[in-house]
């Protein structure tokens, strides 16, 4: 009797050191990096970056110690003894955790940087002094921690602001905008001719006559109604999103795994997963096309856009996690949102399928209008007609990113309308955006500007 309850024990002290030991992987992962990315490819400052990006999040993550490693280009990070963390950097892919799986990725071709053509407010129809003193106010205050709001119209920038440590040159992470940015590299491998929306994606777990899984389309993914269980949690420990993201060598492999919960294409569900399926779903396709999955962003839409700031992270096994992790500057974003305004042509040259505008910005079947493909809408909903952005038109439809990040695509205004930065991680996140959209939309005065 004695023996089992010492085994029992020593059962329950492995069972305890293994769960901290994953709840701090989670913690000290997410540091490592988080503060990898924004000191190797945005260029900040370890200790700036530390102090400022993870507050909000949980205390526990104060107890969190890390080392950065400008040599070596990579960040440590643990607690205590547990969880421990390394992040390393690649050029032309940031930082990776790093872990026996660490996969061998090609050299990244460079991208020469396009300026944007420039316009003064006034020649776009905004009062040149109101719209420079709204400015005025939505960054007098560092509360809200607005990093970068920048404003396009008729394909031109019109004005931009910046935070104290951030400027033109700083590329800023993505959160749940990369979603979006996954949803363009499908539209381009649709205009390539390797699949269609209503094909089944090449995910052979799914390819057994017998599991329901095989029915799920592209659109399906597109739309976030695959069907999959998935628990969209960040901040709960060992939810399914910081499990898949840190502690997995494959964030895709984690969600391709998950079971149906319902007939495909007949509920919505946000799922980082279904982005993360979406990538791995491409780079099959591309690689069974002699198609090389790694240069394809770069090659086709973030090249001929001149998007030299452009970095996709990739996961251990070298997948793009493309729920989560895109960085580019403020202005590079706004080239996303300008070529959805252009259906998806620039310069001349069809990089995303005919109408493909319109397939995102068009509300999925399930999704009660908020929700198009890979993309939010401002369309009024539920009875209350609410809409996200009530100082923006119902023909809006945007990029969001959490604690923030947004890419406004207002093709009724031709304009498009970025904002960077870090809002409240508790309650309305969009509250600081909508109040500084207040105090902007009204400095435009001409709703139909000269498109000569």
């Amino acid at each position: 009797m004695l023996a089992l309850v010492a085994a029992a024990l020593i059962a329950a002290a492995v069972y305890g050191a293994s769960y901290a030991n994953k709840v701090a992987s989670i913690g000290a992962g997410f540091m490592a990096r988080d503060t990898c990315n924004e000191v190797f490819i945005a260029g900040r400052d370890g200790d700036a970056v530390v102090e400022s990006d993870f507050k909000g999040y949980d205390d526990t993550l104060e107890l969190v110690s890390i080392g950065v490693d400008s040599d070596g280009r990579e960040v440590r990070a643990s607690i205590g003894p547990f969880g421990r963390s390394r992040a390393v950097y690649r050029d032309g892919y940031g930082c990776t955790l790093a872990g026996s799986n660490f996969s061998d990725l090609p050299d990244m071709p460079e991208t020469e940087a396009a300026p944007w053509p420039r316009a003064t407010p006034d020649e776009e129809g905004f009062d040149e002094e109101a719209l420079g003193a709204a400015l005025d106010q939505v960054f007098e205050s560092p509360a809200p921690n607005h990093r970068a709001l920048a404003i396009f119209r008729g394909g031109k920038l019109i004005a931009e602001r910046y935070a104290p440590g951030f400027d033109k040159d700083t590329p800023m992470l993505s959160f749940s905008m990369a979603k979006s940015v996954t949803g363009m590299m499908v539209g381009a491998a649709i205009e390539e001719g390797l699949y269609s929306l209503d094909d089944r994606p090449p995910i052979d777990d799914w390819a057994a006559t017998d599991d329901p899984r095989r029915e799920i389309t592209w659109r399906d993914l597109m739309q976030m109604q695959s069907g999959l269980q998935f628990q969209e949690e960040y901040l709960t420990p060992l939810a399914d999103v910081p499990v898949m993201n840190i502690l997995e060598d494959s964030a895709a492999g984690y969600a391709i795994d998950k079971p149906l919960a319902y007939p495909s294409g007949t509920h919505w569900q946000y799922s980082t997963g279904t982005s993360n399926i979406l990538q791995r779903a491409l780079r099959i396709a591309l690689e069974k096309n002699g198609i090389d999955y790694h240069r394809f962003g770069r090659e086709r839409i973030f090249g001929p856009l001149g998007m030299a700031s452009a970095v996709f992270v990739p996961d251990r096994v070298g997948d793009f996690i493309g729920g989560s992790y895109f960085y580019a500057t403020a202005r590079d974003w706004a080239k996303l949102g300008q070529l959805h305004l252009q259906d998806g042509v620039w310069d001349g040259e069809r990089i995303l399928p005919v109408g493909w505008s319109d397939f995102v910005s068009s509300p999925a079947s399930a999704s009660g209008k908020h929700y198009g493909g890979q993309l939010w809408l401002n369309l009024p909903r539920g009875e209350e007609g609410r809409k996200y952005f009530p100082s923006l038109p119902d023909t809006a439809y945007w990029f969001s990113g959490w604690r923030g990040q947004m890419v406004a695509i207002v093709p009724s205004l031709d304009m498009v309308i970025v904002h960077l930065g870090r809002t409240s991680a508790t309650g309305d996140e969009l509250e600081p955006i909508n109040a500084a959209l207040e105090l902007i939309m009204p400095t435009l005065q001409d709703e139909d500007p000269d498109q000569t």
